[in-house]
């Protein structure tokens, strides 16, 4: 009897973890389904849409060139940290600081460095005059869009490399190239680089996936001449006509086909790279990117001060910055009155953010603890099957374009007649709570010391009793880390919010990006600002709560 009952009880473990796990794969299956007929016509307009070869185009460089640049300086930050005395450092500060939404950031960036933005008024007014227009990013271009996805993706690659840096010989392979004659700069990029480059594959196609759908950044910051790819296929997928809809079925085949290509740039260019640095090995030539590395010593600093910069922009705008308010101003009851005013921004907001805020808190909350729960049922499934499935397998809602995935779900949510509330949002991001959770627990959960169990079992302790009150323990650290960066996760989701709520269910994030659309600044930054703090409040209560539980230890590592 007892043994039917383990039986049942894993299979419903594996019909869980299988069922979460395989709903990306399960939404763009269903999105390959035309709901209306196909007609060759249909295909010739498809492809003739006005602007579709230069979204395409565009769409592609994006989310090749922005995720390789951030590798590119991850690694280089990687290289000077690691065996620094700054590394523990830089580990700690990594969760909050991927925290950072990336809406935030790209809007962030605009605000600071575009034309009227704080950096360039700010040393204009030192001089008494208004910045000119011309100077600054461009508010909406392909560069702006670059800049702001590559730097929020530095800290993600760095957290990858951190976790590959635990499992390879990176000391024994730097004392070898010196013993071949390099330097340790050099050693880095012909000895460690190719390896972690290999090891990178799956993270690098994560970004790019995220780049090539991305839908919030895309809108608020992205070309409108010609607008991304991902713009115009939610356009499609969004209208009612039978044409929009023959055109919403062919263009979630042609992103498939768009990743297929990113999958094939990733291997061409790790190709590429390792040709190249074997070649510059053999040859002995100066190994320029070596010394181009010593400049990113520096990126910690940077980044917290960029990150800090972003939160007082915000600040500043919300508390009624703007471009008239820009130059100095000696008259302090003016300053006093605008300050007044500027208080009261956040006291008018507030009867509208409650709602939004309440829902964001609440599916936060309810998705990161699903998702971290799921995660430890599906490590302890492949434990008791002492095998673990590839990687992928776990993470294909990171993989797959999120518009592909989430319109598969639109059209079975649909088809469902299922109602409009935050039940449904709080599955449609599960799978994605869950494959990040899913990237931070492996690890440690792998890497427990067993020997603690086998103590605990010497004593007479049960399956359970040391499943609590050992294995939990040993995690806990890591599991409150999880909840945060899932509970971060959660906050950012847009597509699955907008497509799966119908608009009808209202957060921080589709309430930040509708407000943007417009030229609201002061307003985008009372909801930006909220949507950037959640996710820091979220680490330090789980900072605190570390710092507060007795008895923890620390994940050995053999």
């Amino acid at each position: 009897m007892a043994t039917k009952i383990r039986r049942l009880g894993l299979s419903a473990g594996w019909l869980i973890v299988g069922l979460v796990a395989g709903l990306p794969l399960f939404g763009v299956v269903i999105g390959l389904w035309p709901s209306v007929a196909i007609s060759w016509a249909t295909v010739t307009q498809f492809f003739a849409h006005n602007g579709f070869v230069s979204s395409v185009v565009s769409s592609l460089f994006l989310s090749l060139f922005a995720p390789l640049l951030a590798l590119y300086v991850a690694f280089m930050v990687y290289s000077q940290y690691r065996f620094n005395r700054r590394w523990q450092t830089l580990e700690k500060r990594l969760a909050p600081l991927l925290s950072l939404p990336h809406l935030a950031v790209a809007l962030g960036l605009v605000y600071l460095f575009s034309p009227g933005g704080m950096v360039w008024n700010g040393l204009w007014a030192v001089f008494g005059q208004t910045a000119p227009e011309w100077l600054g990013l461009p508010r909406k271009s392909l560069l702006t869009m670059v800049l702001a996805i590559s730097i929020k993706e530095v800290p993600f690659f760095l957290l990858i490399f951190s976790a590959l840096g635990r499992q390879l010989a990176i000391k024994d392979w730097l004392l070898q190239g010196r013993a071949l004659g390099y330097s340790e700069g050099a050693s880095w990029w012909l000895l460690v680089f190719p390896i972690m480059l290999k090891q990178s594959r799956l993270a690098l196609l994560a970004a790019m996936a995220y780049t090539l759908s991305v839908l919030d950044i895309s809108l608020l910051i992205g070309p409108n001449i010609p607008e991304l790819y991902a713009v115009l296929l939610y356009n499609w997928q969004t209208g009612f006509t039978a044409l929009e809809q023959s055109q919403a079925f062919l263009g979630n085949l042609f992103l498939l086909l768009m990743l297929g290509i990113l999958i094939a740039g990733i291997y061409l260019h790790e190709w590429c790279a390792v040709r190249r640095l074997g070649t510059l090995a053999v040859m002995a030539n100066p190994f320029k990117i070596a010394k181009v590395s010593r400049l990113f010593t520096l990126w910690l600093g940077f980044f917290s001060l960029f990150t800090l910069a972003i939160l007082a922009t915000f600040l500043l705008w919300s508390l009624g910055w703007n471009n008239n308010s820009a130059v100095a101003t000696a008259d302090l009851e003016n300053t006093r009155s605008t300050l007044s005013w500027s208080f009261s921004l956040w006291q008018n907001e507030w009867f509208f953010m409650q709602g939004p805020l309440l829902n964001s808190l609440n599916i936060a909350f309810f998705s990161s603890i699903l998702g971290v729960s799921v995660t430890l049922l599906a490590l302890e499934l492949q434990q008791q099957n002492q095998r673990y499935l590839p990687d992928y397998v776990w993470l294909m809602a990171i993989l797959l374009p999120q518009l592909s995935m989430v319109y598969g779900w639109q059209v079975t949510h649909t088809g469902l007649s299922a109602s409009y509330n935050s039940a449904w949002i709080v599955l449609s991001h599960l799978p994605f709570t869950f494959a990040y959770s899913y990237l931070v627990l492996r690890g440690p959960f792998q890497s427990l010391n067993r020997h603690y169990e086998l103590v605990a079992a010497s004593f007479g302790m049960s399956y359970w009793q040391r499943w609590w009150q050992v294995r939990f323990m040993l995690l806990r650290p890591a599991l409150l880390s999880a909840v945060a960066i899932a509970f971060s996760v959660s906050i950012a989701q847009y597509i699955p919010t907008l497509m799966i709520g119908a608009g009808r269910v209202m957060t921080i994030t589709t309430e930040a990006v509708a407000i943007a659309s417009g030229n609201q600044q002061n307003i985008t930054a009372v909801y930006m600002l909220v949507q950037a703090a959640l996710p820091f409040i979220a680490f330090l209560v789980a900072s605190i709560v570390a710092q507060r539980l007795r008895g923890s230890f620390d994940v050995t590592h053999h």
